[in-house]
């Protein structure tokens, strides 16, 4: 990703949860040199929140009812 100076940018970022509690992560954007220039680093704290549930998938089975 290439930010220049005094511009802004936009970065989706994307979580599939697999489970119900939120979920943290870093987002580390470290410069590189041009020119002999060195920019910052940015460092973001990422936090989930579950919003919405889908079923993983349906299983359908027969089985006789119990029979003395």
């Amino acid at each position: 990703v290439i930010i220049l100076p005094r511009r802004q940018t936009i970065i989706n970022v994307e979580f599939t949860s697999r489970f119900l509690h939120p979920a943290e992560a870093m987002l580390l954007l470290i410069s590189k040199s041009v020119g002999g220039i060195h920019g910052v680093t940015l460092a973001f704290s990422l936090k989930s929140e579950v919003k919405h549930i889908e079923p993983a998938g349906i299983l359908k089975c027969r089985s006789p009812c119990y029979e003395l």
